[in-house]
């Protein structure tokens, strides 16, 4: 723990903004990416944690809707054409459309789900899949958040760190010029 407390207090030393002679403007526009990305991460749970709620809300709607669907086992009758004939459990004959799993064939036994006009439609929505499906939303928006913000970091750190390199190799060739002792002849 102490060491993660470290490494967070050497982050903020870097990254803060002081009157420091020996950092560079590249140095403060580093900081600045820092922070305007800390920034954009924590300003974007109010719209992610919207966007959730609106895939929460629609998947309770659908788990409304599909309480009228009712699970029958059914065995097909005739499996010819786009349309089909099954026997319901009931001993019902009903023509409709019907998707088997497998491949269609006569006396074949499949569980659907029938709505109240006898259509075949398809498994009703659990609970669990519609909070499944709000926890994924959320945590996908903000890892891709997260992700994109840290790829343009890594490309902002490397194209400053091409310009301090530039900066260092200058100032490396103005000190040998000045320190090149002069030649005796």
């Amino acid at each position: 723990m102490k060491a993660a407390a470290d490494w967070i207090v050497r982050r903020v030393r870097l990254y803060r903004p002081d009157r420091n002679p020996l950092r560079r403007g590249s140095d403060r526009w580093e900081a600045l990416a820092v922070a305007a990305g800390i920034v954009l991460v924590l300003t974007s749970f109010w719209p992610i944690a919207s966007v959730t709620a609106t895939v929460y809300g629609r998947g309770l709607q659908a788990e409304q809707a599909s309480r009228l669907r009712a699970p029958v086992t059914i065995t097909l009758v005739d499996a010819g054409g786009g349309r089909r004939q099954w026997v319901t459990s009931t001993g019902a004959v009903v023509t409709g459309r019907v998707v088997p799993m497998g491949r269609p064939t006569v006396g074949a036994r499949e569980r659907v789900w029938l709505d109240g006009a006898n259509v075949v439609t398809i498994r009703p929505r659990d609970h669990a899949e519609t909070v499944l499906d709000a926890g994924l939303v959320a945590a996908g928006l903000e890892t891709g958040l997260v992700f994109c913000l840290f790829v343009v970091y890594l490309l902002l750190r490397f194209l400053l760190d091409r310009r301090r390199d530039a900066q260092w190799s200058a100032a490396w060739l103005t000190a040998s010029e000045r320190w090149r002792r002069p030649h005796q002849t």
